[in-house]
């Protein structure tokens, strides 16, 4: 699976190349799964629905980002040859997005315009360069000077925060804006990386203090880099920040034995939990304060979660699936996106729909 940068320790560009096993897509299923009232619902009981998005004709695919719409972008083998495609689900329809000119692509953001942000492969496979891609055209949006960059998220406004590679190698989170892109810096050390960014223009992320022994949270905005710290550990990144200006991410505990989700509000990082089994990470905030993500579970199981008014609530799996499932987005409708693991073993990009229902 490929999921946001969570610690600098991960920090290497991750191409979605996995090997091919079916040579065309199953049919999208879906199956309704009634759990119980969550602490914050009194006289209500959620009702998740998981639905499969399928392939682009590969074995395997993922689901990185969902707009107030339901469009879901993500990347898809194409073939059994294995290489990965962006693409665009809408419609109950997945389309290939295409490449820059090369072998593979990934779609990570988009926008409530239908705009997409990416990393694809340009000719020649010799690099990777972020993408926008908008009424069917995919503009390379170029980079620090060194062979890889990527578009992680993208505004209503078409700016686009990411992160690319710099002539010496070293990574640093990027705002694209005006059809300019500008390097974030970091936190006094060597490396930066950037996951969200809002309306405001205010991005988040993580970077590295001087000495790059320690990795910290960030929020940027107005040319300021504003260190958010962690939950007691030694690194912590953030992964989406929403309107209210509310960040959620992941960070180290104390003594960096594990890491929890954490949600960052007024100038507060407060642990979020888990689902009982020690680690978690929150990948996206909306704007009535939802956080999905995923959670180990204490039979060692791995789970997307929503939590939602201080409860974490288990969305599950695939029917019949693997006991693997993450989550990587939430729109404001709250439909959550992300990947599972299928009855025949591939990972899949999913789409959960959530509702309350009054309890008789």
């Amino acid at each position: 699976m490929f999921l946001k940068w969570e610690v600098m320790a991960l920090a290497a560009p991750v191409a979605f190349l996995v090997a091919c096993e079916q040579p065309s897509a199953p049919e999208p299923t879906q199956s309704a799964v009634p759990l119980g009232a969550s602490p914050s619902l009194s006289k209500a009981a959620r009702t998740v629905t998981i639905k499969d998005l399928g392939t682009l004709g590969g074995a395997n695919s993922y689901a990185q980002a969902i707009n107030s719409d339901g469009w879901v972008v993500g990347a898809s083998d194409v073939s059994q040859a294995g290489a990965g495609h962006a693409f665009l689900w809408k419609d109950g329809r997945m389309t290939d997005l295409g490449t820059l000119g090369g072998t593979s692509s990934q779609a990570i953001g988009i926008n409530d315009e239908g705009e997409v942000v990416g990393s694809s492969q340009v000719a020649g496979d010799t690099a990777w360069h972020a993408f926008r891609w908008s009424h069917g055209r995919m503009m390379d949006l170029g980079g620090l000077g060194g062979s890889y960059t990527e578009g992680f998220d993208i505004n209503d406004a078409g700016d686009v925060a990411g992160g690319g590679l710099t002539p010496a190698n070293l990574f640093h989170a990027v705002l694209w804006r005006h059809g300019r892109i500008r390097d974030l810096g970091t936190l006094g050390g060597s490396s930066s990386f950037s996951n969200g960014i809002n309306n405001e223009d205010v991005v988040v992320g993580g970077a590295m203090l001087t000495g790059d022994l320690v990795e910290d949270a960030f929020l940027w905005r107005d040319g300021v880099m504003h260190d958010l710290g962690t939950l007691g550990g030694s690194f912590a990144g953030a992964s989406h920040i929403n309107g209210a200006g509310t960040v959620v991410g992941g960070s180290a505990l104390v003594g960096d034995v594990t890491t929890h989700a954490f949600l960052w509000q007024r100038g507060q990082m407060r642990d979020l939990g888990d689902l009982g089994g020690g680690y978690s990470y929150a990948q996206w905030i909306n704007d009535a304060g939802q956080v999905a993500g995923g959670s180990s579970l204490a039979d060692g199981a791995y789970h997307a979660f929503l939590w939602d008014n201080g409860a974490m609530t288990d969305l599950g799996i695939l029917p019949g699936g693997g006991d693997v499932s993450w989550a990587q987005a939430i729109n404001n409708r709250g439909q959550v996106v992300g990947g599972a693991v299928t009855a025949t073993g591939q990972e899949h990009a999913v789409l959960w729909a959530t509702r309350e229902q009054d309890r008789r």
